[in-house]
């Protein structure tokens, strides 16, 4: 099996905020975002007409299939949820993040996430400075995120597909509130 080249994620920065899945897949398919369903794969899309115009590709030998081709990863997107409580995401390339505050890396950040269900957890304390909160409101550095729905765009590396200003906006407008985006690689 290959490995998993990455995936961009995009949800809502409230990790409580719940978007209608339906109200906003079809925001996303009038911006021309999203594309028609894909057979047999539960909340994926093909890329829609707009896709190239709402995510800006970087990089000196970007490559991306964008249509399927036999059993080969292509790039498509998913929207995940929503789930009761929030969720988690990480991947292989997830790295302690950053204290809010004195910018000191949690590096026991597994441990302290290791028994969180979604409900509001325990504050996590700064072992250099002492400041304490919730989890999301570490500098995850893009490389991890909480959320009860996520859209993801899938088999693109990590940095290389950054959504455009206007694809933000129109998630804030469609669901009440800011959004931001991650990346994760499956381990």
């Amino acid at each position: 099996m290959p490995i998993h080249t990455g995936r961009l994620l995009l949800s809502s920065q409230n990790p409580f905020l719940a978007p209608d899945a339906s109200f906003l897949a079809a925001a996303l398919t009038e911006a021309g975002f999203l594309g028609i369903p894909l057979a047999g794969r539960k909340g994926a899309f093909a890329l829609g007409d707009q896709f190239l115009q709402l995510v800006t590709f970087a990089g000196c030998s970007v490559q991306v299939e964008l249509y399927p081709n036999s059993d080969s990863p292509f790039c498509h997107i998913r929207i995940v949820g929503p789930f009761e409580l929030p969720v988690f995401q990480s991947g292989r390339n997830t790295r302690p993040p950053r204290c809010p505050n004195c910018r000191t890396p949690l590096r026991d950040w597994k441990r302290a996430l290791a028994a969180w269900d979604g409900s509001q957890p325990e504050p996590i304390a700064c072992t250099t400075c002492g400041e304490a909160g919730p989890p999301w409101t570490y500098d995850w550095k893009e490389k991890a995120g909480f959320g009860r729905l996520f859209i993801q765009v899938e088999e693109v590396f990590p940095g290389e597909a950054v959504p455009t200003p206007g694809l933000m906006d129109l998630l804030a407008d469609s669901s009440s509130g800011e959004w931001r985006y991650f990346y994760i690689q499956d381990a």
